[in-house]
């Protein structure tokens, strides 16, 4: 036990998150995952009866549970991309259009209160030009991956590690963390299980890292334009979520992020910056708080399990507020909110068989207040270089820097057989069109994207076949309409259409 359940195995999160809902239980009574957990601080650590399946081989701890030597799953992620590039919950993978691969293996040893999980994580993508990029160099890196050193002591675990991480109750779009960015190496100090207490359970998780900025030859993948900036930032964020004693099925949580460049680090030697300068006001040197980029985020989660649904909410703000007076009359300033929801349709007694429909609706563009005092985009803030980025992916939500995007999921399941149909809309940069386009012409329209996707995984002996394919359309696409066009803009040179096929191998 203790090896964590890898954000890029997307099958066995998701599964594992739907047995909770389901309140399944084992051959004595007791529940496959236990309720307690809140999954809003991952990756899971599997602990003993939160996971009904094995997916390692073991060669010792049968009869000696001191010392344990696993094999971790071996993956073979591809996929193929038309032209414009998709934006993937898909960790060290690019948004990049052609042929990529993701390879991944691993070990994992404990020894008492010491595990080692060494997971690294190999891509290679070809990098083909699309729309109005070219000349992007085919890429190839290996990466620490899923890796992690750790000391454990009952709910606590101390280490470092190099894992994804996902912070929030929502499945699409993380605002603060996320599998949508490759993983970096950071100090951590969080929570294994649900740690028991008499007002009730606590989870959480405290890191420091240093975040780097993308080679300079790849920026026309960057997500943001400062994202190819010379040297490091050193971030530094926590999540705790709470989950009352009194009150079954909901769990509440907060996050706060502080990231800053490497020489202001180097200044101060304040390791800790997140438990600082909460409002702007605190800060006695303003110029360094503006050289500062600070994010919060609230969200809840119900887990209504008779019913075998959840309901979540996710709210975040990304900039500081000047004092208490100013965060209570600008409630609506620099926020995002997403709203989800999942229920479970069971069709055979025992549960294997049944239907799923998940859904999240997300909003990070700019309230309409935005003219008396703009934010910005969600993920460039500040004088803070490079952005909410580590190698130039976004660290959160895939939908930009200030994008709005709604989610259907409809699900067939069977086991570990699942066939998917997704349907899903993405506004691209609102505050953009409102303020620079819409105002000079205002027959030029949005751009938003459409898209379909069909996906299934398919159990075989030891193995996981997951496929995808998918497609959107791209309505206006970067806003090139050109300004003389008329009309609502449904059809024109710069409506573009993308397909993409994934093929996923687990054994």
């Amino acid at each position: 036990m203790s090896q964590t359940i890898s954000l890029d195995q997307e099958f066995r999160n998701d599964q594992t998150r739907r047995l909770q809902l389901l309140g399944q239980k084992d051959s004595l009574g007791k529940p496959l995952v236990d309720s307690n957990y809140s999954f809003m601080v991952q990756p899971i650590q599997m602990q003993k009866g939160t996971y009904p399946l094995k997916f390692t081989k073991s060669f010792l701890g049968k009869k000696n549970p001191f010392i344990q030597l696993a094999l971790l799953p071996v993956q073979i992620n591809q996929q193929w991309v038309s032209s414009i590039p998709f934006q993937e919950l898909d960790g060290p993978m690019l948004a990049s259009s052609g042929y990529q691969v993701m390879a991944s293996a691993g070990v994992f040893t404990k020894i008492g209160p010491l595990t080692i999980q060494l997971q690294p994580q190999w891509v290679s993508a070809a990098n083909k030009d699309f729309a109005n990029t070219t000349g992007t160099p085919n890429f190839q890196k290996m990466y620490w991956g899923n890796s992690s050193v750790r000391l454990n002591a009952g709910p606590a675990s101390l280490g470092i590690s190099s894992e994804n991480i996902t912070w929030g109750p929502s499945v699409f779009n993380p605002f603060m963390m996320s599998a949508h960015a490759p993983g970096f190496i950071h100090a951590t100090f969080n929570s294994r299980r649900p740690l028991k207490t008499p007002i009730g359970n606590f989870e959480w998780q405290i890191i420091g890292a240093f975040l780097d900025p993308m080679d300079p030859a790849y920026q026309n993948l960057a997500e943001v334009s400062s994202a190819t900036a010379p040297g490091r930032r050193y971030y530094n964020g926590a999540s705790i979520v709470y989950s009352p004693k009194w009150i079954k099925g909901l769990s509440i949580g907060v996050v706060r992020v502080v990231q800053e460049p490497e020489r202001v680090l180097q200044l101060n030697n304040q390791y800790f910056p997140l438990f600082n300068n909460v409002s702007r006001a605190a800060d006695a040197n303003y110029d360094i708080e503006q050289d500062r980029d600070q994010y919060g985020d609230f969200f809840m989660r119900y887990l209504m399990q008779p019913a075998h649904a959840e309901f979540y909410v996710e709210w975040g703000r990304n900039d500081a507020y000047y004092n208490l007076r100013d965060a209570i009359q600008r409630l609506d300033h620099s926020r995002a909110y997403t709203l989800g929801f999942r229920k479970l349709f069971k069709l055979s007694a025992n549960q294997k068989k049944y239907w799923q429909i998940i859904s999240e609706y997300t909003r990070m563009q700019q309230p309409p207040s935005w003219p008396l005092l703009s934010a910005g985009s969600w993920y460039v803030h500040s004088r803070a270089i490079q952005g909410y980025t580590n190698e130039g992916q976004i660290m959160g939500a895939t939908l930009g820097l200030g994008g709005n995007g709604k989610i259907v999921r409809i699900s067939k399941i069977d086991g570990l057989k699942i066939y998917s149909l997704q349907l899903n809309t993405v506004t691209h940069d609102g505050v953009f069109f409102e303020s620079a386009l819409a105002y000079s012409n205002p027959s030029v329209s949005k751009w938003v994207d459409y898209g379909f996707r069909f996906m299934a995984d398919m159990p075989y002996k030891g193995f996981i076949l997951s496929g995808t394919l998918g497609m959107k359309r791209s309505f206006n696409y970067q806003y090139t309409q050109p300004s003389n066009a008329t009309g609502l803009g449904l059809s024109n040179p710069n409506d573009l259409d993308s397909f993409i096929f994934k093929l996923g191998i687990t054994f």
